[in-house]
């Protein structure tokens, strides 16, 4: 048996004529005073170019316009993702499965140790105004003190955000909990659109994966000069996304 997509099929423009037609059908039945209602509120010049019997040629000319719409080739929707929407992840699917789910636990036990939590807002290394585990924002300022509670909940919050973010430029990161946890870490630190640019990200979509964890040690710089504590993180992140993988 042939199973219909209704979701393409309501983009075919026979499927859209002939619900049209069916809802004025069902009207004619069911609303004829309302559809008098109508035609008398019609401006008279607009009706004296209509047709006498107008009504009974209604339903010959959608039928013909059905057949002529089902007749003509119409596009279908690639299926191919388009760019801007290669690997979108909705938010209800952030740990929505098993692997995305130990990949987030994974990040967020690794960015306790990467970032460390401050509880008074401080500026780092490379002049941003900080708070908890690395939160950065319009809303932190210098001298802003927040709870351990407030940070837990700003770790969560932050390590979800960057982990979509990278699932949306890598999708076939969502069954690999070591590489999205590691690559989570890695767009924590430079940010999603620097990930998504990256030579990491271009090894992951051809499928060399161990190419692509070791290119993490290519961002140990920041403010322009190298800094020893943002290579022995990237080595930990390389450890990380290399779990798994074959030899």
């Amino acid at each position: 048996m042939t199973r219909i997509n209704w979701r393409e099929a309501s983009r075919w423009w026979s499927v859209r004529l002939s619900a049209f037609g069916s809802l004025l059908y069902a009207a004619m039945i069911l609303m004829p005073e309302r559809l008098l209602d109508l035609w008398t509120m019609m401006p008279a010049e607009l009706r004296a170019m209509l047709p006498a019997r107008a009504d009974a040629w209604l339903g010959m000319i959608l039928f013909a316009l059905v057949i002529a719409a089902r007749l003509s080739p119409q596009p279908l929707r690639d299926p191919r993702p388009r760019p801007a929407e290669r690997g979108a992840v909705p938010a209800r699917a952030i740990g929505g499965t098993a692997m995305v789910a130990a990949a987030l636990t994974l990040a967020i036990a690794g960015l306790r140790e990467d970032e460390g939590k401050r509880n008074t807002s401080y500026v780092d290394i490379a002049g941003v105004a900080t708070s908890c585990f690395g939160h950065t924002g319009p809303g932190v300022r210098t001298g802003q003190h927040r709870s351990d509670a407030e940070c837990e909940t700003l770790l969560r919050r932050d390590a979800q955000a960057h982990l979509a973010g990278a699932l949306a430029c890598s999708p076939e990161l969502a069954e690999r909990p070591n590489q999205l946890a590691a690559v989570t870490r890695l767009t924590f630190n430079i940010g999603v659109a620097a990930y998504c640019r990256s030579s990491v990200a271009r090894h992951f979509a051809a499928g060399r994966w161990r190419e692509g964890c070791d290119r993490f040690l290519a961002f140990w710089f920041a403010g322009g000069r190298a800094v020893r504590g943002l290579l022995l993180r990237r080595q930990r992140e390389r450890a990380l996304c290399r779990t798994g993988l074959p030899v």
